[in-house]
């Protein structure tokens, strides 16, 4: 399973979010993410990942539900990076 990437900023080229539920839980009003970002502290919660080249932390301490409509997929980890988080 390959998590999806969102973005819920107007720039699209840069995820802020990744999805930690199943894709085909995305029709749902509400989807489960967290925190995607390049400049965030690593602890023992927080997984590196390589994003099309690009090392990124996704925070799974800082998961929240967010709603399906403020944001665009832009992209997906791979099944390595996903499983890892």
């Amino acid at each position: 399973m390959n998590l999806p990437l969102y973005s819920s900023t107007t720039d699209l080229a840069t995820p802020n979010l990744v999805g930690l539920q199943h894709p085909a839980l995305a029709s749902l009003p509400t989807q489960l993410v967290c925190a995607f970002r390049q400049a965030i502290a690593v602890t023992p919660l927080r997984e590196v990942v390589v994003w099309k080249g690009k090392d990124y932390v996704a925070a799974c301490d800082l998961i929240q539900p967010i709603r399906s409509l403020a944001m665009k997929q832009v992209g997906e980890l791979n099944n390595e990076a996903s499983a890892r988080i």
